[in-house]
């Protein structure tokens, strides 16, 4: 409304009036809202009139409608409703420093519980995949998952990726999770340290 207000000032704003004698015939002008002749915000009295009518003749000003934006498409909002939190980084997959990104494509049942769950490698790179997406799948598989904006009582979609990180540089805890849910969750640790024992080489020197 404001929007139209503002135009309907513009063109008036511009638009010049030039008395005559009122034995004249009457006109009935247009003025249809083009770049040239619509102008948002304040005027200069110097520019030039788009339009020059006689005294008693009629205008009609077109003003253009305000697009309607389009009514936003309900996008159906996905939640976890129990969860189990990871407690630990693979041991297997820790201590062959195994790492990467495993997506997990879920269809999720109307009670909420994962029926069925689709695996695959979100990094190129990743190496051991049976092992990070054998412990991705059955952490999510204990899950239960509710939608808002989904039809009842049927069953839904939705993709969940599981990172996991191995912190080359020792300074991490152990294990340390951070769940960005429902999307995503990111589990990291530290390189498994092997303890090769005391040096039982015997130094040569000194001996006979």
């Amino acid at each position: 409304m404001r929007g139209s207000l503002s135009i309907i000032l513009g063109v008036l704003v511009l638009t010049c009036f030039t008395p005559v004698p009122q034995a004249s015939a009457q006109a009935t002008h247009t003025l249809k809202p083009t770049p040239k002749t619509v102008a948002w915000g304040y005027y200069d009295a110097k520019a030039a009139p788009v339009l020059r009518v006689k005294s008693g003749d009629s205008e009609e000003t077109q003003t253009p409608s305000l697009p309607t934006p389009a009514a936003e498409e309900k996008q159906p909002i996905i939640y976890v409703k129990h969860l189990e939190p990871p407690l630990r980084y693979p041991p297997l997959a820790r201590a062959a420093r195994l790492s990467g990104t495993i997506a997990i494509r879920m269809t999720i049942a109307a009670d909420g519980t994962v029926s069925n769950a689709e695996s695959s490698v979100g990094d190129k790179d990743t190496t051991g995949f049976d092992i990070l997406r054998g412990d991705a799948e059955r952490i999510v598989r204990t899950w239960t998952f509710a939608c808002v904006g989904c039809p009842a009582n049927a069953p839904f979609e939705h993709t969940i990726k599981f990172n996991y990180r191995l912190d080359n540089e020792g300074l991490l805890p152990d294990n340390r999770v951070v769940m960005n849910l429902p999307d995503e969750v990111t589990i990291f640790t530290g390189p498994t340290v092997i303890d090769h024992g005391p040096d039982t080489k015997t130094s040569k020197k000194g001996t006979h």
